[in-house]
């Protein structure tokens, strides 16, 4: 499964600024604040909870006319926002697919909606193995979380609103990399000289080792507070995007992200997940020099809270 970066590029077959109309009325535009010479985009305030809700829009919308249903599977954020959208387009024949051992606030999210999950698989790569299974069976639309250009086109999107903050650095989380191709097509198109770094935990590595060996490579992943980017192996179009526009990965230890979420509810009153939190490990314990000003995506919020209150009590 090797793509290397000279026989293959990255595609770029997206239309942010088309995505940006289709679902800005949808979305909510997040804020970004700054803290010393650094900005946060907190896509934790989205609706849903996270950036999610942007490609699930942008997916749907583009098909509404011509579908029987649509399933979906997540580790919980993207479940969360396919339920969501549905919701409000007004579609029954849905089916969310989560892993076995999906944080009990993202299952209480998706019955809000009024859709009952599907638990199935110890990891996300399982679960989406049987969400294609039904589509297929079914005639469904299958809402990928990752793997699909309309969903990197609506995740691109967080580009357009950041585009015009004076950074230097860009650090994504990264689990599929659906969030991280699409924000570094569109920023490497309008801000070529930025730097873009993918984050990962160290329990979840796939991504990291896929890039260190310029092959996709299977880790069997560990259990990790960053469940949102828990994954065994990337996609071939997700992997092929970013060993395009990203510098490097950057891997994080399970008590860096804890202490990250930690000292985002005291530093900054945010309350973020584990994926969410992720990219602050960067500034927090210096993973990185940074020459400049950096751009952190904060991607969610949907903690357990017995986990929020275990960690800010510790």
């Amino acid at each position: 499964m090797e793509v290397p970066r000279s026989s293959r590029g990255a595609p770029t077959m997206i239309d942010s600024e088309s995505a940006y109309r289709r679902i800005k009325n949808y979305i909510r535009k997040t804020p970004v604040i700054k803290y010393n010479d650094h900005f946060f985009k907190l896509e934790n305030l989205q609706k849903s909870g996270s950036f999610k809700p942007r490609g699930a829009y942008n997916k749907i919308l583009k098909n509404l006319n011509k579908i029987n249903g649509v399933v979906c599977a997540s580790s919980g954020n993207h479940a969360q926002a396919v339920a969501k959208v549905c919701s409000d387009l007004g579609i029954k024949n849905v089916k969310i697919i989560i892993p076995e051992r999906t944080p009990q606030i993202k299952v209480n999210k998706i019955r809000n909606y009024g859709y009952e999950p599907i638990f199935y698989g110890s990891h996300l790569n399982e679960s989406l193995n049987y969400a294609r299974e039904l589509s297929e069976k079914e005639k469904l639309l299958f809402v990928h979380p990752y793997d699909d250009l309309d969903i990197i086109e609506g995740q691109s999107t967080i580009g357009i609103e950041i585009e015009n903050y004076n950074f230097d650095y860009l650090f994504i989380p990264v689990g599929g990399g659906g969030l991280a191709s699409g924000i570094s097509l569109y920023i490497k198109r309008k801000k070529p000289n930025v730097k873009i770094y993918g984050v990962v935990s160290k329990n979840a590595p796939s991504f990291y080792y896929s890039f260190k060996e310029n092959r996709i490579m299977e880790v069997e992943p560990r259990e990790t507070i960053a469940d949102g980017i828990k994954l065994k192996y990337p996609s071939d179009l997700t992997f092929r995007i970013l060993k395009e526009t990203l510098e490097d990965i950057i891997m994080i230890e399970e008590e860096e992200i804890e202490y990250a979420i930690k000292w985002a509810y005291y530093n900054l009153g945010l309350i973020l997940e584990g994926a969410g939190a992720i990219s602050l490990s960067i500034l927090i314990f210096n993973k990185l020099k940074i020459r400049g000003n950096g751009m952190f995506i904060l991607s969610g919020s949907n903690i357990d809270e017995s986990v929020l209150d275990y960690i800010i009590k510790d």
